[in-house]
Protein backbone atom coordinates (compact mmCIF):
# COMPACT_ATOMS: atom_id res chain seq x y z
CA UNK A 1 0.00 0.00 0.00
CA UNK A 2 1.30 3.20 -1.16
CA UNK A 3 2.35 5.59 1.76
CA UNK A 4 0.06 8.30 0.31
CA UNK A 5 -3.10 5.59 0.63
CA UNK A 6 -2.03 4.98 4.29
CA UNK A 7 -2.00 8.44 5.71
CA UNK A 8 -5.24 8.98 4.32
CA UNK A 9 -6.77 6.40 6.07
CA UNK A 10 -4.92 6.66 9.16
CA UNK A 11 -6.00 10.66 8.57
CA UNK A 12 -9.88 10.10 7.93
CA UNK A 13 -10.58 6.93 10.58
CA UNK A 14 -8.50 9.16 13.27
CA UNK A 15 -10.85 12.43 12.12
CA UNK A 16 -14.11 10.36 12.66
CA UNK A 17 -13.43 7.32 14.69
CA UNK A 18 -14.75 4.79 12.35
CA UNK A 19 -13.89 3.16 9.60
CA UNK A 20 -17.15 2.42 8.36
CA UNK A 21 -17.67 4.12 4.61
CA UNK A 22 -21.19 5.27 5.53
CA UNK A 23 -20.45 7.35 8.36
CA UNK A 24 -17.39 9.12 6.68
CA UNK A 25 -19.09 9.85 3.85
CA UNK A 26 -22.18 11.54 5.89
CA UNK A 27 -19.21 12.97 8.39
CA UNK A 28 -17.40 14.33 4.81
CA UNK A 29 -20.86 16.06 4.11
CA UNK A 30 -20.83 13.88 0.64
CA UNK A 31 -23.87 12.85 -0.53
CA UNK A 32 -24.25 9.61 -2.20
CA UNK A 33 -27.39 7.67 -4.25
CA UNK A 34 -28.22 3.98 -5.10
CA UNK A 35 -29.41 4.70 -8.99
CA UNK A 36 -29.64 2.26 -11.82
CA UNK A 37 -26.34 1.79 -13.97
CA UNK A 38 -26.92 -1.13 -15.10
CA UNK A 39 -24.31 -3.56 -15.11
CA UNK A 40 -21.00 -1.25 -14.48
CA UNK A 41 -19.64 0.72 -13.12
CA UNK A 42 -20.65 -0.10 -9.68
CA UNK A 43 -19.33 3.38 -8.28
CA UNK A 44 -18.77 7.10 -9.92
CA UNK A 45 -18.16 10.38 -8.33
CA UNK A 46 -19.08 13.32 -9.72
CA UNK A 47 -18.78 16.83 -8.95
CA UNK A 48 -21.51 19.37 -8.98
CA UNK A 49 -19.92 22.88 -8.07
CA UNK A 50 -17.07 21.64 -6.51
CA UNK A 51 -18.93 19.59 -4.16
CA UNK A 52 -18.65 15.77 -4.81
CA UNK A 53 -21.89 13.54 -5.22
CA UNK A 54 -21.08 9.49 -5.10
CA UNK A 55 -23.75 7.25 -7.68
CA UNK A 56 -23.72 3.67 -6.30
CA UNK A 57 -25.26 1.29 -8.49
CA UNK A 58 -28.78 -0.03 -7.48
CA UNK A 59 -27.74 -3.56 -8.02
CA UNK A 60 -25.55 -3.60 -5.08
CA UNK A 61 -27.74 -1.91 -2.66
CA UNK A 62 -28.72 -5.31 -0.89
CA UNK A 63 -24.64 -6.74 -1.42
CA UNK A 64 -21.62 -6.14 0.46
CA UNK A 65 -19.56 -5.13 -2.34
CA UNK A 66 -21.54 -1.52 -2.06
CA UNK A 67 -18.85 -0.92 1.71
CA UNK A 68 -15.58 -1.61 -0.67
CA UNK A 69 -17.51 0.53 -3.46
CA UNK A 70 -18.09 3.51 -1.62
CA UNK A 71 -15.12 3.35 0.07
CA UNK A 72 -13.13 3.47 -3.33
CA UNK A 73 -15.05 5.94 -4.10
CA UNK A 74 -14.03 7.94 -1.02
CA UNK A 75 -10.59 7.37 -1.87
CA UNK A 76 -10.90 9.56 -4.60
CA UNK A 77 -12.79 12.40 -3.02
CA UNK A 78 -9.96 12.23 -0.17
CA UNK A 79 -6.91 11.91 -1.69
CA UNK A 80 -7.86 13.20 -5.85
CA UNK A 81 -10.24 16.20 -4.92
CA UNK A 82 -8.00 18.16 -6.43
CA UNK A 83 -8.00 16.23 -9.89
CA UNK A 84 -11.57 16.02 -10.84
CA UNK A 85 -10.66 15.25 -14.33
CA UNK A 86 -9.00 12.20 -13.37
CA UNK A 87 -10.09 10.08 -16.34
CA UNK A 88 -8.19 12.18 -19.07
CA UNK A 89 -5.07 10.70 -18.81
CA UNK A 90 -4.51 7.32 -19.23
CA UNK A 91 -1.47 6.67 -16.52
CA UNK A 92 -3.09 9.31 -14.13
CA UNK A 93 -6.53 7.36 -14.43
CA UNK A 94 -4.58 4.19 -13.65
CA UNK A 95 -2.76 5.62 -10.47
CA UNK A 96 -5.86 7.35 -9.34
CA UNK A 97 -8.26 3.85 -9.23
CA UNK A 98 -4.51 1.59 -7.72
CA UNK A 99 -5.19 4.42 -5.15
CA UNK A 100 -8.64 4.31 -4.20
CA UNK A 101 -8.59 0.52 -4.43
CA UNK A 102 -5.22 0.58 -2.18
CA UNK A 103 -7.40 3.28 0.04
CA UNK A 104 -10.73 0.87 0.57
CA UNK A 105 -8.71 -2.42 1.32
CA UNK A 106 -7.03 -0.71 3.84
CA UNK A 107 -10.11 1.33 5.01
CA UNK A 108 -12.44 -2.26 5.00
CA UNK A 109 -9.62 -4.00 6.75
CA UNK A 110 -9.88 -2.00 9.55
CA UNK A 111 -13.91 -1.79 9.59
CA UNK A 112 -13.34 -4.96 9.83
CA UNK A 113 -10.95 -5.21 12.69
CA UNK A 114 -14.07 -2.72 14.21
CA UNK A 115 -16.92 -5.20 13.61
CA UNK A 116 -15.27 -7.81 14.71
CA UNK A 117 -12.60 -6.41 17.61
CA UNK A 118 -9.38 -8.84 15.19
CA UNK A 119 -8.16 -8.45 11.85
CA UNK A 120 -9.22 -10.72 9.15
CA UNK A 121 -7.71 -14.05 8.63
CA UNK A 122 -7.16 -13.55 5.16
CA UNK A 123 -8.38 -11.30 2.15
CA UNK A 124 -11.05 -13.18 1.37
CA UNK A 125 -12.71 -12.55 4.82
CA UNK A 126 -12.60 -8.98 3.42
CA UNK A 127 -14.37 -9.61 0.59
CA UNK A 128 -17.19 -12.09 2.32
CA UNK A 129 -17.39 -9.20 4.26
CA UNK A 130 -17.33 -5.96 2.00
CA UNK A 131 -17.03 -6.81 -1.51
CA UNK A 132 -13.19 -6.69 -3.29
CA UNK A 133 -11.62 -4.14 -5.87
CA UNK A 134 -13.27 -5.13 -9.65
CA UNK A 135 -11.59 -3.27 -12.97
CA UNK A 136 -15.53 -1.77 -13.13
CA UNK A 137 -15.54 0.70 -10.28
CA UNK A 138 -14.69 4.07 -11.67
Amino acid sequence: MTNYAKSAIKEIVARYGTADPFIIAEKLNVDYYFMPLGNHPLGDTSYDNHEPIIILNESIHDSPQKYFTLAHEIGHVVMHADLAGYHSGYASYGVCEYQANQFATGLMGLLYVEENGYGPESYFDLVHHYGSPVKEID
